[in-house]
């Protein structure tokens, strides 16, 4: 028997063309609102006006899907505080007076895999009707994932511990060059606005008010046992 097909809608998104006052970048797109789509905009992107330096266009024909493999985005959506569209977008090659709408999605983490590809990703609020479809899918799909155990450093040589103990910077080298320590830590699903990269007593610290939010996977359990020595 094949699979239901996924809960669905069609939308359009209008975007506002500004004429920049600049030679490296002539035109500004930017994301107005999200609209819902039922069949009569037809299918191509159209001007909806135009005063010579600021134009409107309408781009129909949208599926935006819900998937249960995402539901962990559509969580963090949820929760921020401001559930939000995200629409991300591209300038046409060889026309930058155009844009191509590649995707309108409900996912944080869609959102911050199309930024990392450099997609522009613009948010916009989410209607409460929408957010209530959203939750109710959401919290029919996601599955929080288990938390994951440190592993024990039993797998370590008697030498490697001796060298450790001896060698503060032992611990960071093995990191850096064994593939048992070299595993995901949670901060893909960071929220976009907790990321930074300049101060590392700073970036610690939101990491940890990302975990009391609950926003990070990698609780971490009490160590195994490691194994008796020789």
């Amino acid at each position: 028997m094949p699979d239901a097909a996924p809960p669905a809608i069609e939308v359009a998104v209008v975007f506002e063309r500004l004429a920049a006052a600049n030679a490296w970048e002539p035109w500004q797109h930017r994301v107005l609102e999200v609209v819902p789509d039922q069949g009569a905009f037809g299918r191509t992107p159209r001007k909806l006006v135009d005063d010579g330096r600021a134009s409107r266009w309408l781009h129909p024909g949208l599926r935006l899907a819900l998937h249960a493999d995402e539901c962990k985005g559509y969580f963090l959506n949820l929760t921020s505080g401001q559930p939000s569209w995200f629409v991300a977008w591209r300038g046409v090659e060889g026309d930058d007076s155009q844009v191509e709408v590649t995707a309108v999605s409900l996912s944080y983490i869609e959102a911050d895999r199309r930024m990392t590809a450099d997609e522009q990703v613009q948010s916009l609020p989410l209607a409460n009707e929408l957010c209530e479809w959203l939750r109710e899918f959401t919290n029919a799909h996601f599955r929080p994932d288990t938390a994951r155990k440190v592993r024990a450093q039993s797998f370590l040589s008697p030498e490697q511990r001796e060298r450790q103990a001896l060698d503060p910077q032992a611990l960071k080298q093995l990191f850096q060059t064994d593939p048992h320590f070299r595993q995901g830590d949670g901060l893909d699903v960071v929220p976009l606005e907790l990321r930074t990269e300049a101060d590392p007593l700073a970036r610690q610290r939101q990491i940890h008010q990302a975990r009391a939010l609950g926003l990070l996977d990698d609780d971490l359990k009490e160590q195994d046992k490691p194994a008796p020595g020789p």
